[in-house]
């Protein structure tokens, strides 16, 4: 039997999350559940205050960190932004001490951050500007875009933070989710369109189970992952490979 870790997972109380934390915990790591109810440990990430009192009392090491905890399109703007993007900043940075050298991050992102027209120039502006700020400073106020924005930033913050983490050998990664049967797919069929998401499933045969995606996010928690870095992986069931051959550029 290999050495038990200790992994925290946002997020952990259905879907994706509650996935991740069943397989880790079969796999005899040490998991500790986040949710705004539910979890081992209960806070409203869209609560900076309340995310650093948690990371505060909570003991390290550290070997994994999984942000899965995410909004859809159907919240209000300002807490898509403040739990898709800002909370996973502010628990990486309050926790960072606590992390094992060689741990790994993973975050759960979206394909259709695809859909995103910013600039990484652009998404390192919004990343700079101060975290209550970075919803004015976006412009959005459509639950649908900034959903995609959200991702978009998210993915561009994980490219920053395997960088600053390099010295301690710390990975970061994200998984990017199309389509998955969990409560909230009903949620993305109305901020995105129902015909969007049943014209996926049609594209892959089928919406994801929630523990194909929880695989994923295990397997870069894993030393199996150890070269992989800053990446974005897919986890869509072919779905941008099927459209890209199949609709005209």
């Amino acid at each position: 039997m290999g050495v038990t870790r200790r992994i925290l997972v946002t997020g952990s109380a259905s879907g994706i999350g509650a996935a991740l934390v069943t397989m880790l915990r079969e796999a005899d790591d040490e998991v500790i559940g986040l949710d705004r109810a539910g979890g081992d440990i209960v806070c409203d990430l869209c609560d900076p205050d309340a995310i650093a009192d948690v990371a505060a009392r909570l003991d390290g090491p550290l070997a994994g960190l999984a942000h899965v905890a995410g909004l859809p399109g159907t919240a209000s703007v300002d807490a898509i932004f403040a739990v898709n993007v800002n909370a996973p900043r502010i628990l990486t940075q309050a926790l960072a001490d606590k992390l094992d050298d060689r741990a790994a991050i993973v975050a759960v992102s979206s394909v259709t951050a695809a859909r995103c027209t910013l600039t990484d120039g652009e998404k390192d502006a919004l990343l700079d500007a101060p975290l209550d700020d970075l919803m004015r400073k976006s412009g959005i106020e459509d639950g649908k875009a900034a959903y995609e924005h959200s991702k978009a930033l998210l993915n561009r913050w994980v490219q920053g933070a395997a960088s600053d983490f390099r010295p301690r050998s710390i990975r970061v990664n994200t998984v990017s989710p199309g389509p998955v049967e969990t409560p909230i797919l009903r949620d993305f069929e109305e901020s995105i369109g129902a015909d969007r998401i049943a014209g996926a499933a049609r594209l892959t045969g089928r919406h994801a189970d929630p523990r194909e995606i929880a695989s994923a996010i295990a397997f870069l928690l894993s030393r199996d992952a150890a070269w992989i870095n800053g990446t974005d992986l897919k986890v869509d069931g072919g779905y941008h490979a099927f459209r890209s051959v199949m609709e005209p550029a």
